[in-house]
């Protein structure tokens, strides 16, 4: 009989001390929770300082640029980003600034980004408060060596000018890119050669040429699909 009392008060020991470990798990996992939600906050509030689109159909995959291969005409830079790490083809990469480019060619540790201001580089694109597309194509650098654009097709009752430029913006369409990233500035619009539109120069960025780092848009089905293959 003494040995069941004495069993008795050890489990009633071992209760208390299980209910107060269990009470001070709670209050962790209370600051955790409390912690998340902070966190949670403050990244919605950054997304939106900087622009930067939904978590909805992409994630953000930060990348370092190691290597820069500016000529007069293709501009391109390389990211310690690859397979490896879920970027594909035509992946939209962009930074504080806006649209860098689209990711031209993947290694498994390394990719190829062709740059905005690249010949190569074409999206849709439409002016702030303006659901008309229109078509941008990159441009190489102007005399200051600063990166620059083009725009085709843009109706003749838009106007611009240098004190107020236009502001371009992602449409979109395509799917790479969501919409309302920034492109660029267009200060002057003038007629093109079919006098049916008007056509311009675009500004960039001018840290476009000496970016660091950048963020790759990588859709969330391929995500799960290289989760699926492993």
């Amino acid at each position: 009989m003494a040995d069941d009392g004495v069993s008795k008060r050890h489990s009633k020991k071992e209760l208390v001390n299980i209910i107060a470990e269990t009470k001070r798990q709670n209050a962790y996992y209370r600051q955790i929770k409390e912690l998340n939600e902070n966190y949670k906050d403050e990244i919605q509030r950054l997304e939106s300082i900087l622009g930067l689109p939904s978590r909805d159909l992409f994630r953000y995959e930060i990348a370092q640029v190691i290597q820069r291969n500016l000529g007069s005409w293709w501009q391109t830079i390389r990211i310690n980003k690859g397979r490896k790490h879920g970027l594909g083809l035509g992946d939209a990469v962009i930074f504080v600034g806006g649209v860098v480019g689209r990711v031209s060619k993947t290694n498994y540790y390394t990719s190829e980004v062709d740059l905005l201001s690249s010949n190569n580089f074409r999206i849709s694109a439409a002016f702030f408060d303006d659901r008309r597309p229109l078509v941008y194509q990159g441009a190489g650098t102007d005399f200051q060596a600063k990166p620059i654009g083009t725009i085709k097709n843009a109706p003749q009752d838009l106007r611009t000018d240098s004190t107020e430029p236009l502001k371009l913006l992602t449409t979109g369409l395509g799917g790479a890119f969501p919409p309302g990233i920034k492109i660029g500035f267009v200060p002057w619009l003038e007629a093109d050669n079919t006098g049916l539109f008007q056509a311009g120069q675009v500004s960039l960025d001018k840290r476009l040429l000496g970016i660091k780092e950048v963020a790759v848009l990588v859709p969330y089905n391929r995500t799960k699909e290289l989760q699926d293959d492993f």
